[in-house]
């Protein structure tokens, strides 16, 4: 009977703002009490396991799929089992290296108690009982019941399920009261982003909520835009809003008494390649309706065939206009970022602008959609392929090399330059041993010769 009563408490507990309070002198290490724990258990604040080593966050401890809501420092490389996690007697959090190296965990000093709270909000607190910092406040990649996010708040994706360094894709909540996703690191144009819903709003006044029953919303002083309806209402259900490391925002549920897996109960209407980037540098994706895949453009090969996404690289060298690069292939029916380094040629057909681009040692690639030619530099990239594209990529390529002749792997390049050295090396002594015997031959003759009408 154990686990009914259990369940039940901990259910009680998951809704109710708990709080277990950590004084400074605390101590966390990565193998022996290793977290602060929220009082229900279901949430804990302390060292998870990622890659060869330990980061610190904030994670659902209490349910078997340990899933991290919240990470410190998420840029930094993960520490070793000799690291420790300190709350100084002067109110810092600092984590300290095996060397001694401290790294702050979050902006704040002089704190005098902190909490683990049962809404996963890690809560900091000065000695007159206000908070002076909180997770909420500082998100990562994921938003949880009763947080918000406030105009200029971002959500940022992690490199993958199991890296929560930052990765390539944003959330953003705008302050014209858009929410919308973009590519991580260009500007907030329509042109980039992907995907928007937003409420009318006056600027600074909308926030995105999430309740405790996964009503996911915009607000602001004059109503809702709700994007999500609400979820289980008996409770007992918990609910993240994540911006995954694939560009798509997704909303997931887990059901607590069921100990099931977590589920997705709402994302984006919008196709596996919409999100910009997913493929990297001169690659483009293509969407087979039930999942993307990544190519790479004529004349290019991937930088890692297990990692696609990490983009392509050409497998030949060019050395400007200076011979090989005499034409170039089609890549129909293509979108990718226009960025020409000149107006556009008004030009009727899509060999006027091959030839237009052959013929210009800056083009490595053009771009043809409706009798305009626009001259690219590499690298292209936010490459998709949608058959209701007439865009046609034209992209430069080798043919000085005949087709049966190899390339040769980037492991072995070492390798050759080596061999041509020793055989250089190796020529070059034989000719110096050649020259010096010719050189003995004739001393000897002069030597021991008589010239001629000598007695």
């Amino acid at each position: 009977m154990t686990t009914p009563i259990f369940l039940f408490s901990l259910l009680s507990a998951i809704f109710t703002v708990g709080q277990s309070i950590v004084k400074p002198g605390s101590i966390l290490t990565p193998t022996t009490n290793s977290s602060w724990p929220s009082p229900s258990g279901l949430y804990a604040f302390g060292f998870y396991k990622q890659g060869n080593g330990f980061a610190v966050g904030v994670f659902l401890a209490g349910i078997p799929q340990k899933t991290v809501v919240w990470t410190a420092n998420r840029d930094n490389p993960p520490v070793s089992a000799e690291a420790t996690l300190n709350f100084t007697s002067d109110g810092r959090l600092v984590l300290q290296s095996a060397q001694g190296a401290e790294t702050s965990v979050a902006n704040f000093s002089s704190a005098s108690s902190a909490s683990m709270l049962d809404t996963g909000n890690f809560v900091v607190y000065n000695s007159t009982n206000n908070t002076i910092w909180e997770s909420f406040q500082n998100p990562t990649d994921t938003l949880l019941p009763t947080q918000r996010l406030f105009y200029d708040d971002v959500l940022d994706s992690s490199v993958s399920e199991s890296n929560q360094s930052t990765g390539r894709f944003r959330a953003i909540m705008q302050q014209d009261g858009y929410l919308a996703l973009y590519p991580l690191g260009t500007p907030y144009l329509i042109e980039y982003g992907y995907w928007s819903e937003g409420i009318k709003a006056p600027q600074f006044n909308a926030t995105l909520n999430l309740d405790d029953d996964g009503h996911l919303f915009l607000a602001n002083a004059s109503g809702i835009v709700t994007i999500s309806g609400a979820g289980n209402s008996t409770k007992g259900s918990v609910y993240r809003l994540r911006m995954d490391d694939d560009g798509f925002l997704r909303l997931y549920s887990y059901n607590l008494v069921q100990n099931g897996i977590w589920s997705i109960i709402w994302s984006p209407a919008i196709d596996k390649c919409e999100p910009k980037g997913l493929c990297g540098l001169n690659a483009f994706c293509e969407d087979d309706g039930k999942d993307f895949h990544c190519t790479c453009l004529p004349g290019f090969a991937f930088i890692d065939e297990s990692k696609r996404s990490l983009g392509c690289e050409r497998n030949f060298t060019t050395e400007s206009c200076k011979g090989g690069i005499n034409t170039m292939k089609e890549v129909p029916n293509t979108m990718w970022e226009n960025v020409t380094y000149s107006l556009p040629l008004l030009l009727p057909t899509k060999e006027e602008c091959r030839n237009a681009c052959l013929q210009d040692c800056n083009c490595e690639a053009a771009f043809f959609k409706d009798g305009a030619c626009s001259k690219q530099r590499l690298p292209l990239r936010f490459g998709r392929r949608k058959q209701t594209d007439s865009n046609i990529a034209l992209i430069k390529v080798d043919t000085s090399t005949p087709s049966t002749a190899k390339i040769v792997p980037k492991e072995r390049k070492k390798e050759v330059r080596v061999d041509i050295l020793i055989i250089s090396i190796s020529l070059v002594g034989f000719a110096f041993i050649v020259l010096a015997i010719s050189g003995i031959a004739i001393y000897r003759s002069r030597l021991c010769g008589k010239p001629k009408g000598a007695s």
